[in-house]
């Protein structure tokens, strides 16, 4: 069991401890830095609950089966994720060796995606996915196509079968397209309905609910989350993943068992890029290289977001008066270059394939700009000194920013026109 997670060994022997002497608590906390590996020791926790054999990765048993290709009816999994990365990631391994391995890779990538779309999730809120519906029915329908099983080297001499091509394209694309439609955090109404598909019998040994980032979750849904754990069934095992421990809730925190996952070294990095995704690539870290493939990697996001709100500042004034160094910084970069907005909005539609009209591939590049932009004001706003006409000014903003994210993820507004709005809405200062 966990032969498909590296570098984590002493972690790794706590939960195999636990798992051999059946003395693993109702819920579990996995905690450590992005990219350390939590989810798939996450994964590989339900596939060895649900096994009825010795939770061998390679177990032919049919709950291992549906656990490697993540669809068991017994693990529910959901909770906010940024998922182009590791999907673009798998395209590349599969391009560069086409075999079964990848293709599971590639596949299970989408599959994680996917399954923030349970109808157990939704139950009662089923309206809200009809925007994604005829993206979840053609990606399903394209996966049909890229069988592992399939993939052996006598259909491999010439190549990649051109079926098998078409539906690795038609899934990537479809995949990096619905991400748009995948919520934030999880409401309170899906901690609710995971509570009903909980008390459920499982169809197997054990159900398994998976939460990423669960301190993301809104106040209503720790809340509730809470109080399923004060009362768990006896056939549920709750693991929550968290970057950041601190911002756990205290009580939630008390009734779980903390498993760490350590940063990974360089060393281990190297590995993981050889042995898991066929890359010889030389990179800091995991989330260096994940992120170093997004079509609009946080660093070009970061950039236009800088430039759009230097543009902003320069344009207010003296009514940006009081803002620190980074702001003054911006600002005089802006009126170097001598760009005018429309200029810079041009800039950043060709940056971003007109925020995906051009290439649906990029339809989650409005996000990335909106998250880019609120890390800007962020830096604004440590600078502030407590200036309250800057506070007041950087506030709103961060609120108009996360309003236009809204009306693009939920009433599917224009995202060209949503930026234009905000450039005038800012530029209106106090």
């Amino acid at each position: 069991m966990y032969e498909n997670l590296l570098a984590q060994g002493a972690t790794l022997s706590s939960l195999v401890g636990d798992i051999e002497n059946r003395s693993l608590p109702p819920a579990l906390l996995f905690s450590g830095p992005p990219a350390s590996g939590k989810l798939t020791a996450a994964l590989e926790t339900a596939r060895v609950l649900s096994c009825t054999k010795q939770g061998a990765w390679n177990c032919s048993c049919p709950d291992c089966a549906r656990h490697r290709h993540l669809i068991h009816s017994d693990l529910l999994l959901f909770g906010k994720r940024s998922f182009p990365e590791e999907i673009i990631v798998a395209k590349e391994s599969f391009l560069r060796h086409p075999d079964q391995p990848s293709a599971y890779f590639f596949l299970r990538s989408i599959r994680k995606l996917l399954a923030r779309f349970n109808p157990a999730l939704w139950s009662g809120e089923e309206t809200k996915l009809g925007k994604a519906a005829s993206l979840l029915q053609s990606i399903e329908e394209a996966m049909d196509l890229i069988q592992p099983e399939a993939l052996v080297p006598e259909s491999l001499r010439e190549g990649i079968p051109p079926s098998v091509a078409k539906a690795l394209d038609s899934a990537y694309a479809d995949a990096l397209a619905l991400e748009v439609f995948a919520p934030e955090a999880p409401g309170v109404f899906m901690i609710r309905n995971m509570a009903v598909w909980a008390q459920l019998a499982p169809a197997g040994n054990c159900k398994t609910i998976i939460i990423e980032n669960a301190d993301k979750m809104q106040d209503s849904a720790r809340n509730a989350m809470l109080k399923i754990l004060e009362e768990s069934p006896k056939t549920v095992r709750f693991i929550l993943l968290t970057s950041r421990r601190a911002s756990m809730m205290a009580t939630i925190l008390s009734r779980s068992r903390l498993y760490s996952f350590a940063p990974r070294d360089q060393a281990a990095t190297k590995l993981i890029l050889s042995r898991v995704f066929k890359s010889d690539e030389m990179a800091p870290s995991l989330q260096a290289y994940f992120e170093s493939r997004l079509p609009f990697p946080p660093a070009q996001a970061k950039l236009h977001a800088e430039r759009f709100t230097g543009r902003i500042l320069l344009d207010l004034g003296d009514k940006s008066l009081g803002v620190g160094p980074y702001g003054r910084l911006l600002a005089s970069d802006a009126g170097k270059t001598g760009k005018s907005m429309p200029e810079l909005l041009d800039e950043l539609g060709e940056a971003t394939g007109g925020f995906g009209a051009k290439d649906k591939t990029m339809a989650g590049s409005f996000n990335h700009f909106v998250r880019a932009l609120l890390s800007v004001f962020s830096g604004l706003l440590a600078e502030s000194a407590g200036e309250p006409a800057i506070v007041a000014l950087v506030d709103r903003w961060s609120r108009l920013a996360r309003e236009a994210a809204v009306q693009y993820g939920s009433l599917n507004r224009s995202p060209d026109l949503l930026v234009k709005v905000l450039a005038t809405s800012f530029g209106d200062g106090l």
